[in-house]
């Protein structure tokens, strides 16, 4: 089994908030390369991140307070919880108000918005990348006890004892597998819409299994099955649904020739 190891910390500094800032630090210059590759018009896409992120702060922290945290009302904090959007958050809230954002935003772009959305997805990527390297870090989805050989070893100041899952570990392995096979197959153009759908469901199929590993006195259930897995039931039907509709997609134009991604860093932030 692995140690149980545990980030340093500076304060109110953290290595979850660290590494979450530089997921989106990363994921804007990501996301902004691939919108200079397909030709797309960068400025509309940067204001196209600023829906997407009030739009996945705000499902990130609604989706979970209603959802992850039932009977919130009656605690005697339930206006703070409320109004305060970094009292517990979700990562699939914020892949969902992230997507409401997005079709807010792209509401008049129907003829590019499945290019907009393959660069989002990949910007999306990169930032859940280091977002579960963070969750990781600090150990917050600890899963049921087993004999798994990747089990971490959690003291008793970690709420539980001995081998356990840890989700957050598990997320981060198959975040890199999906980056890095991203970093191949975009390699050469592709179809508007099908790098969205491939990612829907390489995602959401196996995120359906891992959620079986949760504790049901951490996370709640709803006819047997966590938010999460109702999540990904949806996101894998809206995968098929866009693969099917890139089957009637033209040909995909080749890339626009861009710079380095390191030079894009400078300016990847949103104006």
């Amino acid at each position: 089994m692995l140690p149980y190891v545990e980030a340093p910390t500076l304060g109110p500094i953290t290595s979850f908030g660290v590494l979450a800032m530089l997921g989106v630090y990363f994921g804007m210059a990501a996301g902004m390369r691939h919108v200079q590759r397909l030709g797309l018009d960068v400025e509309r896409a940067r204001r196209i991140a600023v829906f997407c992120g009030i739009g996945g702060i705000l499902g990130a922290h609604y989706v979970d307070l209603f959802f992850y945290q039932p009977g919130w009302w009656h605690a005697d904090d339930a206006v703070l919880r409320f109004l305060n959007p970094f009292a517990g958050i979700s990562s699939y809230g914020g892949l969902v108000g992230g997507a409401f954002g997005f079709l807010i935003a792209t509401r008049r772009l129907r003829g590019l918005r499945l290019r907009y959305a393959d660069a989002a997805t990949l910007g999306v990527v990169v930032l859940l990348t280091f977002g579960r390297a963070g969750c990781a870090s600090v150990h917050d989805h600890i899963g049921v006890a087993t004999d798994f050989p990747l089990a971490v070893n959690f003291p008793s100041s970690a709420g539980v004892v001995g081998p356990h899952h840890d989700l957050g570990l598990y997320e981060l392995a198959l975040w890199l597998a999906i980056l890095i096979a991203s970093a191949l197959v975009l390699r050469r153009p592709r179809k508007a819409g099908w790098y969205l759908g491939v990612v829907s469901i390489s995602y959401a199929v196996p995120r359906f299994f891992l959620d079986m590993l949760r504790r049901e006195s951490v996370d709640p259930r709803y006819f047997a099955l966590t938010p999460a897995q109702w999540g990904c039931l949806v996101t894998i039907a809206v995968g098929v649904v866009v693969l099917v509709r890139t089957r009637r997609q033209p040909p995909p134009p080749d890339y626009h020739p861009t710079p380095p991604w390191w030079r894009l860093l400078r300016t990847s932030s949103p104006r």
